[in-house]
């Protein structure tokens, strides 16, 4: 039994731990499994990055963006 969407949720090192990135805040983004796994496909393409503000921004590759324009998820946006 799972008690929410934070046990839906893999935690993803925005710079890789194998690249010096460290575990903590800061260096991770929450994503659904399905997403983690398509972060880390070697021929998907997609980034993250932390934006000016500390949020992550999900940067698509060519083939489905073509200026790779970062993206946000606005679902949970906070004010």
């Amino acid at each position: 039994m799972t008690n929410g969407p934070l046990d839906w949720a893999d935690a993803h090192h925005i710079i890789a731990r194998t690249d010096g990135g460290p575990t903590a805040l800061e260096n991770l983004a929450l994503l659904c499994r399905h997403h983690h796994r398509l972060i880390h496909h070697p021929t998907a393409g997609w980034q993250i990055r932390l934006g000016a503000d500390d949020r992550p921004d999900f940067i698509p590759p060519a083939d489905i963006g073509p200026d790779r324009h970062p993206r946000r998820n606005l679902y949970h946006l906070r004010q």
